[in-house]
């Protein structure tokens, strides 16, 4: 297990330090279009730039234009990995609280009740009776499978929920809003 975290943490690492640098080479373009944006804002609508300070319009022009995908994509398949030992642990303690109060039969009440011909369970043609036990607890790995699936569909929809509902709208709108915060 300690492997996992070395290898996840090292993996993990690795894509922020991408980020980062990736990161700044936009934050450089985001600073120079900002620029460009305000010199353009002013020579054609001074007014409009009325009660709003150059600092407060490259933070509201930052927040418009920098691509938010990326820090969110990293951050849910961060979540992703660090939620596996987790959900894996969650999924054993449900199942064995399930098995506990009888609301899962276990695999050998599963196995008595195939049809047996013999000494042969009639599922299996050329198999000892043994082989439907560990052919039943292997379908007991669906119920992690598919654990795992609702578990990483809730984080997908945790960030895509944060995601569109932290959307900025256009430059112009931004612009206004953060007017009014300010009043």
């Amino acid at each position: 297990m300690i492997w996992f975290f070395v290898i996840v943490g090292g993996l993990l690492a690795a894509l922020g330090l991408l980020y980062w640098r990736w990161r700044r080479g936009v934050d450089a373009q985001i600073a120079e279009g900002a620029a460009i944006e305000w010199a353009q804002l002013e020579k054609h609508e001074p007014e409009f730039l009325e009660g709003l300070s150059r600092e407060e319009f490259n933070e509201v022009y930052a927040r418009v234009h920098t691509p938010r995908f990326p820090g969110y994509a990293l951050a849910a398949f961060a979540t992703f990995l660090i939620s596996l030992p987790v959900s894996f642990v969650l999924l054993a303690g449900a199942l064995w609280g399930l098995q506990s109060i009888g609301a899962i039969p276990e695999p050998v009440e599963v196995a008595d009740r195939l049809l047996l011909e013999g000494d042969q369970v009639r599922f299996f043609k050329s198999a000892p009776p043994e082989a439907a036990l560990y052919y039943i607890e292997d379908l007991s790995g669906f119920y992690y499978f598919f654990g795992i699936i609702v578990i990483w569909l809730l984080i997908v929809a945790f960030y895509m929920r944060r995601y569109h509902g932290r959307r900025p709208g256009y430059l112009r709108d931004e612009i206004i809003r953060s007017r009014q915060k300010g009043d």
